[in-house]
C-alpha cells in the first residue's frame, strides 16, 4: 500500500507542488471590516497590544499588495509593534486580499476618498482613540500623506511613509515605462500583476532576476521569502488606477481628482511626518522621497551600507528584509513613541 505522502505525490503533480509550497496563512489577527460610502466592503485585521495600549496603529499596503506587507508569518512589524503595546490595525483596500471589490475598475482617488476615511473611521471607533497613527508602505504612505493634505489629518497622531513620495518625476524610478506604456494599457481592463507574479514566484531571487530586484535586495531577503512574498503578496492592478498614478511620474508629480499637483499643496499638511527611504529602492527614487520630505517638514530615515546599516535596501526590504526587524522596525518604534499629541 501506498503511506499517504506517496498518494499525494501521484495525484498532484510536482509542478503544482511547487506552488503549493509557497503558501502562506496569515498570522493570528482578528478580522473586522469596514464599509466605504460607496458600499465597498474593506477587510481590516487587528493585532492586539500586549499590555495597556499605547495607542492605535493603521498600517496600510501599497499598490497591488495586501495584508501580507505589515502582517507577514514570522517577520510582522504588526505583531512587534503590538508586542511594544500598540493596538495594530492592517487595512486592505478595494480588491486586495480579501477586500473583494464589487466595481470593475477604481482609481487612487478612490482608494483617498473612499477607503481610507472608512477604514480610518473604523480603527477609531474599535480602539476608542480619537486620533490614530497611519504607518504606510509605497502607494500607503502616498495615501497618508495626500490624506493629511486633503483633510488637514485632525484624527492623525502621526504619519510614517516607508518607500513614498509624491513626485516621481524626479530621480530615475522603475514605473518610469508606464508613461510609455499608457496608451496599451488603456485598452485593458486589468493587469493581471498577482497572477503572473504567482506563476512566476518559484523561479525568482535566483542570480539575481530584475523581478524579485524590483521590490528586494538581494543581500537584505532571504530567496525563499522573496519567492512566498510574490507568490502572496500581490493582487491585479485596474488600468484605471495605474493611469490616475502614472500622473505622479509627470512634472509636479501625483495629481487629485482636479488636476492639482498634491506636492504643491503640501504645505496644509500638519501631521508630524516621519519619511523612510531605501538605498536601493528601484521604485521610489531617494531624490524623490527627499523632495517630498523638504515641502512637508518631513524628517527623514535612510537605510542602506552607505548610512551604517548592515546591507543595502531596496523598496520591500524595509518591512520585510532580514535586516529589517532590527534595524528599521526599532525607528518606527521610537518614532510613534516619541510623537507627542499637539
Amino acid at each position: 500500500m501506498f503511506g499517504t505522502r506517496a498518494l499525494v505525490g501521484r495525484l498532484v503533480p510536482q509542478r503544482l507542488r511547487v506552488w503549493r509550497r509557497l503558501d502562506r496563512a496569515t498570522p493570528p489577527a482578528e478580522r473586522l471590516a469596514a464599509t466605504t460610502r460607496d458600499g465597498q466592503n474593506l477587510a481590516l485585521w487587528r493585532v492586539r497590544p500586549s499590555g495597556t495600549s499605547r495607542g492605535a496603529v493603521f498600517l496600510l499596503h501599497g499598490l497591488s499588495a495586501n495584508r501580507f506587507a505589515f502582517h507577514w508569518p514570522g517577520r510582522s512589524i504588526a505583531e512587534y509593534l503590538a508586542g511594544e503595546g500598540f493596538d495594530c490595525y492592517v487595512g486592505e483596500l478595494r480588491g486586495a486580499g480579501e477586500s473583494v471589490a464589487n466595481l470593475p475598475s477604481w482609481t487612487f482617488h478612490d482608494y483617498l476618498e473612499q477607503d481610507v476615511p472608512a477604514l480610518l473611521e473604523r480603527v477609531r471607533e474599535v480602539s476608542r482613540q480619537p486620533r490614530v497613527h497611519f504607518v504606510g508602505h509605497s502607494m500607503g504612505g502616498i495615501l497618508a500623506m495626500c490624506h493629511g493634505i486633503v483633510t488637514g489629518g485632525a484624527e492623525l497622531l502621526s504619519a510614517t511613509a516607508l518607500g513614498s513620495a509624491l513626485d516621481y518625476a524626479l530621480g530615475a524610478s522603475g514605473f518610469g515605462p508606464l508613461l510609455r506604456a499608457r496608451r496599451v494599457l488603456e485598452r485593458m481592463n486589468q493587469v493581471p500583476w498577482g497572477r503572473a507574479m504567482h506563476a512566476l514566484s518559484p523561479f525568482l531571487a535566483r542570480l539575481g532576476d530584475p523581478v524579485a530586484g524590483f521590490n528586494f535586495h538581494p543581500d537584505n531577503a532571504e530567496a525563499a521569502l522573496v519567492r512566498a512574498v510574490y507568490s502572496n503578496a500581490f493582487t491585479a492592478i485596474p488600468t484605471a488606477l495605474l493611469g490616475s498614478l502614472a500622473t505622479g511620474l509627470e512634472q509636479g508629480g501625483l495629481k487629485s481628482r482636479a488636476g492639482e499637483p498634491f506636492q504643491a499643496k503640501a504645505g496644509a499638511l500638519k501631521t508630524p511626518l516621519l519619511m523612510i527611504a531605501a538605498s536601493d529602492d528601484r521604485q521610489c527614487p531617494l531624490e524623490a522621497l527627499e523632495a517630498t520630505a523638504v515641502a512637508t517638514r518631513a524628517k527623514v530615515l535612510r537605510f542602506g551600507s552607505r548610512y551604517g546599516h548592515r546591507a543595502e535596501y531596496g523598496h520591500f526590504d524595509l518591512l520585510l528584509g532580514r535586516h529589517a526587524p532590527d534595524e528599521v522596525w526599532p525607528a518606527v518604534l521610537q518614532w510613534l513613541l516619541d510623537v507627542k499629541p499637539g
